[in-house]
């Protein structure tokens, strides 16, 4: 049977085996990946915003994915208590658009880069290493994630593309 978990804008799930795959639809947001392959133990969160800025209990909540720093905190937490070891696991991003005309890719207004570059120095600081990614330009992206191979497909409809990195 064919288990497809969808994730919202702002949430994140942590998935086993059992789960054939993750998927969401994102902008400016960025879609994390993180996976370790030997259990299959996977997450995607959908990170909207860089940073918390008053920073509760990382809980897995409805919005646990909304901030990239609580997000992969949350991430980590709940795949190492179900079996997941931080050495094995690797991180692939997608997203990151600028989608509006007044954004410019390096302008303080541009979400999509601020997103990406919070969530690749979360990584650094955690020795994640960042293996794929297909981010920025002008486009939103179906991202469709496969725990068992750790592939991530990239569908763009306005480019009429399909790939998997």
């Amino acid at each position: 049977m064919n288990c497809v978990v969808e994730i919202k804008m702002g949430e994140l799930a942590v998935v086993n085996d059992q789960t054939d795959e993750l998927k969401t639809f994102v902008g400016s947001c960025v879609a994390m990946c993180l996976f370790d392959i030997k259990t299959r133990i996977a997450a995607m969160a959908h990170v909207m915003l860089p940073k918390k800025i008053h920073s509760k209990q990382n809980t897995m909540n409805d919005e646990a994915g909304k901030f990239a720093d609580v997000a992969f905190t949350c991430m980590i937490n709940k795949m190492n208590e179900m079996g997941a070891d931080k050495k094995r696991i690797r991180a692939k991003i997608a997203g990151g658009a600028a989608i509006f005309s007044h954004e410019s890719e390096n302008g303080l207004f541009n979400v999509g880069t601020r997103n990406i570059a919070a969530i690749k120095q979360i990584l650094k600081e955690n020795g994640i290493p960042l293996i794929s990614e297909d981010v920025g330009e002008n486009f939103g992206r179906w991202v469709i994630f496969n725990p068992h191979s750790g592939e991530m497909t990239i569908v763009s409809n306005l480019k009429k593309t399909q790939k998997t990195i």
